[in-house]
């Protein structure tokens, strides 16, 4: 007795004998009674393509058994499903943004980087020209650099020899309400500490104090530093201090930082001084 049985698998249509094996319909034909409608089977052969595409071969192929047995066996597990395709997708795309986001910067306002266009460029660099070229003329130009530092050289020799004052005064751009004297520290300290003394009038009152507050012996100066484009000065001194209402001395090293005009003259006289040690001093409290 021949059973009539469909493969869903591989939507082939097979028949099976009595003596075991599979023959194809074609070489032992069924019964009336036994065969299927066509358009049935044609509807089961549509279905199947919808659910497992073109991958898996079908009676129209005209293949045998054990060749659809063979291509099941080697190939059926590589078919990708649509639901799969969605998730492999899926799974894709969420690797490659985390991993963008990883390399990404992480500073919440990058720098720009600015573009300079070739005319911004030749700008620049002929700023910079010009810069070298006023630096350089203002080097080469010995004339200036010597006049800050005999001004300097004026002003220290002075004091060295216990000018008179008028000497003292006349390396001073006095005719300037700017020109100043500063000498660092606190003002409660001592009186000529921490206080501006502008124009013709302060500085003439800055080394008035000093004169009647404190005298001095064995004063020098050293180390003259010329800064020609800031038209600035510095120089180190150095010598004895005593304050005369108290006979207490003390032995100082200190700096002046001395700012010219164009014509050579002081505009700015800065001190730094052993503040500390003026204020023992002026208490009789400064100790051998």
């Amino acid at each position: 007795m021949n059973i009539f049985r469909v493969e869903n698998n591989y939507n082939d249509l097979y028949q099976t004998s009595d003596c075991g094996g599979d023959l194809n319909e074609r070489d032992c034909p069924l019964s009336e009674e036994q065969q299927e409608p066509t358009t049935e089977v044609n509807n089961r052969n549509e279905r199947a393509k919808a659910v497992y595409g073109s991958v898996i071969p079908t009676a129209e192929n005209e293949m045998n058994r054990g060749e659809v047995e063979s291509y099941s066996k080697d190939y059926s597990h590589i078919s990708i499903l649509p639901h799969q395709r969605s998730l492999l997708i899926f799974v894709s795309t969420a690797i490659a943004v985390v991993f963008a986001l990883a390399i990404l910067p992480t500073t919440k306002n990058p720098v720009p980087i600015p573009l300079l266009s070739a005319s911004s460029n030749n700008n620049h660099s002929n700023n910079n020209n010009k810069d070298y070229a006023q630096l350089a003329q203002t080097m080469s130009n010995p004339t200036y650099r010597e006049n800050l530092l005999t001004t300097a050289h004026a002003l220290c020799d002075a004091f060295a020899n216990k000018a008179p004052l008028d000497k003292v005064l006349n390396q001073f751009a006095l005719d300037s309400d700017d020109t100043f004297c500063f000498e660092h520290g606190l003002s409660r300290l001592a009186p000529f500490l921490g206080k501006k003394f502008s124009g013709k009038d302060g500085v003439k009152e800055y080394f008035t104090i000093i004169s009647n507050l404190l005298s001095y012996q064995d004063m020098k100066f050293s180390d003259y530093i010329v800064d020609v484009d800031a038209a600035v000065v510095s120089v180190r001194g150095e010598a004895t201090f005593l304050w005369k209402s108290t006979g207490n001395r003390w032995e100082e090293v200190f700096t002046y930082r001395l700012r010219f005009d164009k014509a050579g003259k002081i505009t700015a006289y800065e001190v730094w001084a052993d503040s500390g040690a003026a204020y023992l001093a002026s208490k009789g409290e400064l100790g051998d």
